[in-house]
């Protein structure tokens, strides 16, 4: 009876060494993925108050120009409210990429003065926004297929009911097809 209670204690002191252990490495790569979003979240911000100098610059400029730079910063700006809703927040996000593109195509644009350096910063942005989002979909591809394993996804499913599977950064059907450029604005 005694020998059978050790063995007992031994296996539930396995089982929490165990579980402690998946919980430190899920909390760990769950922190990952949210450090990883706030990457994300710093150079929108960054696009952000580009994106309101470069609308400065063209003041003076088309009043088409101006509108479509303001429905982008509101874009932006509600990309900001829906930081809470993942996957609204990256739809909002995509449609500020398409947007952008749409914007830089625009002819009166390539004789405003300072807009070529203000262009060129805001492509590194994007850049650094698309290299943001490959290391955020590595490190939620990282989590995910933790949390998927076994026995760590077995027991985090039973005891650690705060973690589930994390949602990927991706392109939207329409973002998937060529972009067919229209010059006639």
């Amino acid at each position: 009876m005694g020998q059978i209670f050790v063995v007992l204690l031994a296996m539930l002191g396995l089982l929490g060494y165990l579980a402690s252990k998946i919980y430190n490495e899920l909390t760990r790569l769950n922190s990952r993925v949210n450090r990883n979003f706030s990457g994300i979240d710093t150079q929108l911000s960054r696009r952000h108050a580009v994106i309101k100098k470069l609308v400065a610059s063209v003041g003076a400029e088309q009043k088409n120009i101006i509108n479509q730079f303001e429905a982008l910063t509101n874009l932006i700006e509600k990309a900001n409210l829906q930081r809470g809703n993942q996957q609204a927040f990256f739809d909002t996000e995509n449609q500020i990429s398409r947007m952008w593109n749409q914007i830089l195509n625009l002819p009166q644009l390539k004789s405003i003065r300072g807009f070529q350096d203000l262009n060129k910063q805001i492509a590194e942005i994007e850049e650094e926004i698309a290299a943001s989002r490959r290391t955020y979909n590595d490190s939620v591809e990282r989590f995910n297929t933790y949390f998927a394993s076994f026995p760590a996804g077995f027991i985090a499913q039973l005891l650690f009911k705060q973690f589930q599977e994390k949602a990927y950064f991706q392109a939207t059907a329409e973002e998937r097809q060529d972009i067919d450029i229209n010059f006639n604005v």
